[in-house]
């Protein structure tokens, strides 16, 4: 399992970068097969930036040029800034989930993500 937090007093990978960040966002969502989005606050701004981010980290999922891939990043890094900038904070988790379909069961990566309102 494969943990990242972003927010006031967290950083990924060892940086307080929101570019860094991104690009480590980014690469979660490229190898995640599904996602799960969870927003914990009630405010106008939380759920704003709540669909902001998930919007985001699913045009990185689908990217299939690095034009897209590096528009996506643009965006997240946009969330990101705004998440930090409002005492909110971002927990993301790769993990491998059981997954039944037509052919059986199947494991698939699967990236959860939780933005907390401060």
């Amino acid at each position: 399992m494969r943990d990242t937090n972003i927010g006031a007093g967290c950083a990924a990978v060892g940086t307080d970068d929101p570019s860094s960040q991104a690009e480590r966002l980014v690469a979660l969502a490229r190898e995640a097969r599904l996602l799960e989005f969870a927003l914990e606050g009630e405010s106008e701004i939380a759920r704003q930036l709540a669909s902001m981010l998930e919007t985001a980290l699913e045009q990185a999922m689908d990217a299939e040029s690095p034009d897209e891939v590096m528009q996506a990043c643009t965006s997240i890094e946009a969330a990101l800034d705004q998440i930090v900038d409002n005492g909110m904070q971002l927990s993301a988790q790769m993990a491998d989930m059981e997954v039944d379909g037509v052919l059986g069961t199947a494991r698939m990566p699967v990236l959860t993500a939780v933005l907390t309102a401060g």
